[in-house]
């Protein structure tokens, strides 16, 4: 019994995203786009939302083609930091396929949201 409920929380917790983690998300469009979470807090996870789209969920990634891309691109954009709700995040269907290191760049968008008072979209 005892080891059925350490396997049991185990894998709950293996789900719960931490920074670092690289996923694939379902954007609602026909495609799957890459997501890395920058910061999880009480309020919900913040994500750096990648250009790159695929008609079919990726297995893995070589994270160094993924691009944010700009406004002007005509195959669409990116987000450096994206606040989301719990709730929200996990509607986006992620899937874990990686993790790497946040670095101290990444965190602008977020540092800057701190000190705007910040929100989430979506539901907490």
């Amino acid at each position: 019994m005892i080891s059925l409920l350490s396997l049991l929380l185990g894998c709950s917790r293996q789900h719960q995203p931490r920074a670092g983690t690289l996923c694939t998300v379902d954007d609602g469009e026909g495609f799957y786009r890459v997501a890395k979470v920058l910061v999880v807090d009480d309020g919900g996870v913040h994500i750096r939302l990648y250009k790159n789209k695929w008609k079919e969920r990726p297995q893995s990634i070589n994270t160094n083609i993924l691009s944010l891309g700009s406004m002007n691109d005509k195959e669409g954009f990116g987000m450096g930091h994206l606040p989301l709700g719990k709730k929200a995040f996990v509607a986006w269907k992620p899937v874990v396929i990686g993790r790497e290191e946040v670095r101290k760049d990444e965190l602008d968008g977020y540092e800057m949201w701190k000190e705007g008072g910040g929100g989430y979209f979506g539901n907490k």
